[in-house]
């Protein structure tokens, strides 16, 4: 194992391996990441991936465009296939406050340069046959976005960061921070310590005890989040096109087409649950799922 690198990441997942991976086509070559499992088993591998272009922050909304430019052309430039599914989505208005908010986001479509149409809802049908527009008062139509297979993403990044000389140990669980007095840092691991310039914290669920090795905070908590697939359907068997992501404030949950079934994943306005206490899991939680709560 290297025993100084410029920088350091801790955590392979898909946020991880995007920093190793840009760093590295920025020059930042000399760059290390550690991952105390496998790329991805955190919550990479089981997210539901979607990408969308609508957001009321000017920044966030460049980096999804960015992101989504991106994963079109992510296999091409390293050869790894990352199942790009450019359906494009339809967020609802059924209020007042929410039409004006879609005429809000239209503006800013036009600013950062994604195609986006404010739709009505005999138009939000053409787009998507089987929903019922109840009480629906306009559509916002994101032509461009679509969802993305996470793990199929940093693997391709992890491929590219290898490529351009950067390192990625797997297997490999780090273990502590200090900081020396040379103003380094020295990233202790299973297999041995690392000095360098920059530590990167990467650690998803882990992030606020990597961070806690230096004497930092970080404000975040998992909250318990839920998914269905629906059984195959025989109305989507013959459909020559994949429907639009629908995020759909009425039931505040999302519905996508995943190949022949419906994936449907709702967001908890209240009793939303907190993982694990809001602490962290044993170091041994790799790529399980948390039980199940349909009720």
């Amino acid at each position: 194992m290297e025993s100084s690198s410029r920088v350091v990441v801790v955590g392979g997942g898909i946020l991880g391996v995007s920093v190793l991976y840009h760093l590295a086509r920025e020059g930042w070559t000399d760059a290390v990441l550690f991952e105390k499992d496998e790329l991805t088993s955190g919550s990479t591998w089981h997210a539901a991936g979607h990408c969308p272009l609508s957001s009321g922050s000017l920044p966030i909304t460049q980096i999804q465009k960015y992101s989504n430019d991106l994963y079109q052309e992510l296999e091409a430039l390293t050869g790894v296939p990352v199942s790009w599914h450019g359906c494009g989505g339809i967020r609802l208005a059924t209020n007042d406050d929410e039409v004006d908010w879609f005429h809000y986001l239209h503006g800013l479509s036009r600013f950062v340069g994604y195609e986006a149409q404010l739709i009505s809802p005999t138009e939000i049908v053409e787009h998507h046959p089987f929903l019922i527009p109840s009480g629906v008062r306009l559509g916002f139509l994101t032509v461009t976005d679509g969802h993305v297979a996470p793990a199929d993403v940093t693997n391709a990044m992890a491929s590219g960061a290898r490529a351009l000389g950067s390192k990625i140990h797997r297997n490999c669980r780090v273990e502590g921070i200090q900081h020396l007095s040379s103003g380094e840092w020295r990233v202790i691991t299973e297999a041995g310590h690392i000095d360098c310039e920059h530590v990167v914290n990467a650690a998803g669920s882990y992030a606020k005890v990597v961070a806690g090795w230096t004497g930092h905070r970080v404000p975040i908590v998992n909250m318990l989040h839920h998914y269905v697939v629906t059984e195959a359907l025989d109305e989507l068997t013959d459909r020559m096109s994949e429907l639009p992501i629908i995020r759909d404030p009425y039931a505040s949950c999302y519905i996508r087409q995943e190949s022949t079934s419906l994936l449907v994943g709702p967001y908890e306005q209240t009793g939303a649950k907190i993982c694990w206490d809001g602490g962290a899991p044993d170091w041994g939680f790799q790529s399980e799922l948390l039980p199940p709560e349909l009720d």
